[in-house]
C-alpha cells in the first residue's frame, strides 16, 4: 500500500480537530482510522504536493468499479459537509479512504450493505495547485 500524500497545513488542521471529534463523531471509528493513516502519511509543504493527490476541500471524480457509474465530490471539514451538495466529511468512511491518494488509486468503502469500489479517475480541483492555501 502506498503512503498517503498530506499537506502539512491540512494534517496541522486535522490534528487539531482530533479530541473534538473523536468525542463528537458518530463515526469514531473512521476518526481513529484516519488519524493512524496521518501517521504514516507523507507530509509536504503545499507547494510541493503533487496536483493528483488528494487534499482537504479538493473536488475529485472517481468511477465505481462494478456499475462504472460517475461520481464526483469534495472532500471537506465537517463543518462544511453537505450530502445535497456532494461535500464529505474527512471523517466520513468516503473521507477517510480518499484523503491523501492519488489519481489512479483504487479505494472501497460501505454503501449501506454492500463494500463498493472506486477508482480515482481526476482531481477536478484541488486547491494547492492554484495557490489555495488557506481554504
Amino acid at each position: 500500500m502506498n503512503r498517503r500524500l498530506i499537506t502539512i497545513i491540512d494534517y496541522e488542521r486535522l490534528l487539531a480537530l482530533k479530541e473534538l471529534a473523536l468525542l463528537t463523531t458518530e463515526t469514531s471509528e473512521n476518526v481513529r482510522k484516519l488519524y493512524t493513516e496521518l501517521m504514516h502519511a507523507h507530509m509536504l509543504k503545499p507547494g510541493y504536493i503533487s496536483e493528483n493527490a488528494i487534499t482537504m476541500n479538493s473536488r475529485i471524480l472517481l468511477r465505481e468499479l462494478h456499475t462504472g457509474r460517475q461520481i464526483d465530490l469534495t472532500i471537506t471539514y465537517p463543518r462544511d459537509s453537505n450530502a445535497m451538495e456532494r461535500r464529505v466529511s474527512v471523517f466520513s468512511e468516503i473521507g477517510t479512504a480518499l484523503l491523501g491518494k492519488l489519481v489512479g488509486d483504487r479505494v472501497s468503502w460501505k454503501i449501506k450493505d454492500r463494500e463498493a469500489h472506486f477508482e480515482i479517475l481526476e482531481v477536478l480541483y484541488q486547491p494547492e495547485a492554484v495557490g489555495h492555501f488557506n481554504l
